[in-house]
């Protein structure tokens, strides 16, 4: 499902095995008041305030409250759970993960090569990390100009925005032109495939899951600590 961004316009995917929900939002004030999401938000144009007050945020020996309140331009990005205000001046998407909450991160502009390889010589960045394996991610998907991706499929739900260049998205029964500022809804396992035109394709992809990340057993934290005996004479 693909459409030229609108004030307002909803991909639902709430009936999914992963809860989420993708909305654009121009010019106005938006408030997002459940505690039990995580918002993902991408600014395609313009700038976006976002307005958060903590609980409980160490301050010294004392856990005292605390407002975040950050302008965001373009191709800027944030991870934050709810609640929060937004005041937009200009073109957003905010995707909610129902059922959960990250850690809170505002990043970007996004750069203009991806950090990591990706089928058909495309390029990817991790934009939010998951904490933990099986959380939810935001990436950057950058393609060179005239590539063709190999046909293929996802397990899971993808939405995003094309913020840069144009292309085509190839579906099993029809083709759709990209542009900038168009969004998608890819429901679970639809096939599909992204041509690049000359001067490239970037899009922002949002995941409701990830089978790689951190675990108890395994992270950097752990990996790098080498315990020592202090009594061992060796």
């Amino acid at each position: 499902m693909f459409s030229q961004f609108k004030n307002e316009l909803t991909f639902d995917a709430t009936e999914t095995m992963y809860p989420s929900r993708m909305r654009c939002y121009g010019d106005g004030q938006y408030q997002f008041d459940d505690p039990t999401l995580q918002y993902y938000g991408f600014v395609f144009s313009g700038e976006a305030e976002v307005i958060r007050e903590f609980s409980n945020v160490c301050v010294g020996s004392a856990k005292k409250p605390s407002k975040m309140r950050s302008t965001l331009g373009a191709f800027m990005y944030f991870a934050l759970n709810g609640p929060l205000q937004l005041n937009v001046k200009g073109e957003v998407i905010v995707i909610e993960r129902f059922g959960y909450r990250g850690l809170n991160e505002i990043g970007g502009p996004v750069e203009a090569e991806g950090r990591l390889a990706y089928i058909d010589n495309c390029r990817s960045t991790i934009l939010v990390h998951p904490a933990r394996k099986g959380d939810p991610v935001l990436n950057y998907l950058q393609f060179p100009p005239d590539v063709l991706q190999t046909m293929h499929f996802h397990p899971t739900v993808r939405m995003g925005i094309i913020f840069e260049g144009e292309g085509v998205c190839h579906l099993k029964d029809k083709d759709v032109p990209l542009k900038p500022g168009m969004v998608f809804y890819l429901p679970e396992n639809t096939l599909h495939c992204f041509e690049s035109k000359g001067e490239g394709l970037r899009i922002i992809a949002y995941h409701p899951d990830s089978d790689t990340g951190p675990t108890d057993e395994n992270h950097p934290m752990l990996n790098r600590t080498y315990l020592f005996d202090r009594f061992s004479r060796g």
